[in-house]
């Protein structure tokens, strides 16, 4: 693998707020460090100590690492990692162990729904806009532990409070070279490849992949957007918050989301889609979705854009067929001769594979803008 630059060559040191760099990270495409910004307020006091403290009376699910330290996601499990409850109040020691006999992650826990302890203290830096923000998590890792390699659909602002964190970053340009797990799947979003042991003779692509590497310490702050690959290790007993919000769809529009479209989950609930991202530029309903449908179309996915007006159609026969629960098989089955064209666009969606050449694109959404389907969402 390849290594361009080290992130810290873009490193942005301010002082918040009103700044120049106040909204880089939102409108940004690439990562950015932002150092020493005060942004924190009382987070930045949010040692294992504190943390053991707060949550002393209560019990936290915490993951356990592989025994190299990894915490490997298992699609065919029912949690994807391996848990085990353990008492807050014990918290701080166990992650403070020496010698380290095994790796922890008290990972991902959503504050405001699973931690009101620690609600009130939250702040939110001036960067991230409180309107899109999907969920603010707290994170602490051992040392010497590691996320295998993946990415997110939405933007990230990581706050580390305590120790060190490594991040290796990949553009979402690079998508195929990482291979991705397989779609509709529990694992579409995390590499096949183990980066801690590369092997270039199973993933040769690997051997040409440029990456960005960043450490960060207590105070800083790093923004990744949506999409950008990343594998993350712990130097350090760690202690993270971050922020996840929606990004612009138009923003999102990388090799990994235009796959992203071609999820069931999609045909089945195309509205999800502006739980996800944000729309607001491209309209409502079914006319932001057409154009969304136009924009994959444009950028070389034909499937992806039949994909969505197969889901506008899904949802708009729901609707008016009084069918709000029926799957997708059930609904084909109900309909009638009168509803060939919409027969057509749901068989041409549930067709479409990534990169498969496609001539109906165009035409269904020519269709769907003549007949103007009405969402009940978005």
């Amino acid at each position: 693998m390849r290594r361009p630059t080290r992130l810290g060559h873009v490193e942005v040191t301010s002082t918040f707020p009103g700044t120049p760099i106040e909204r880089a990270p939102v409108t940004t495409t690439t990562p950015v460090i932002i150092r020493g910004s005060g942004a924190l307020g009382r987070v930045a006091g949010w040692t294992p100590e504190y943390i053991s403290e707060r949550f002393a009376d209560r019990e936290v699910s915490i993951s356990v690492a592989d025994p190299d330290g990894t915490f490997r996601y298992d699609p065919d499990s029912e949690t994807g990692l391996r848990f085990e409850t353990m008492r807050g109040a014990t918290l701080a020691a166990e992650f403070r162990r020496v010698p380290v006999t095994r790796k922890l992650c008290l990972q991902q826990l959503p504050i405001d729904a699973r931690v009101p302890e620690l609600a009130g203290e939250m702040s939110v830096p001036p960067v991230v806009p409180a309107a899109e923000l999907n969920e603010i998590n707290l994170w602490m890792a051992s040392p010497d532990s590691r996320t295998p390699l993946h990415y997110d659909d939405m933007h990230n602002l990581f706050a580390q409070i305590e120790g060190r964190k490594r991040f290796v970053l990949f553009n979402p340009g690079q998508f195929e070279d990482l291979y991705p797990g397989p779609l509709n799947t529990r694992s579409e979003s995390f590499s096949r490849v183990d980066l801690k042991k590369p092997d270039f003779q199973r993933f040769p692509k690997l051997a040409d992949v440029e990456y960005w590497e960043a450490v960060v310490r207590p105070g800083d702050l790093l923004f990744m957007p949506a999409y950008w690959w990343h594998h993350v290790s712990s130097q350090d007993v760690s202690v993270s918050v971050n922020y996840w919000w929606r990004p612009d769809v138009r923003d999102a529009l990388c090799p990994a989301f235009l796959r992203q479209l071609y999820l069931n989950l999609n045909l089945e609930d195309v509205n999800a889609l502006f739980e996800a991202f944000d729309f607001s530029a491209l309209g409502t309903g079914s006319a932001a979705l057409l154009a969304l449908a136009e924009m994959a179309l444009a950028h070389g996915e034909p499937g992806a854009a039949a994909r969505i007006c197969g889901g506008i159609t899904v949802a708009s026969l729901r609707e008016g067929l009084g069918l709000p629960e029926a799957d997708v098989p059930s609904l084909v089955a109900a309909l009638g001769p009168e509803h060939d064209p919409a027969r057509r666009c749901i068989t041409a969606a549930l067709r479409a594979r990534p990169g498969r050449p496609s001539s109906e694109a165009a035409d269904l959404i020519a269709q769907l803008r003549v007949s103007n389907p009405t969402l009940t969402t978005g």
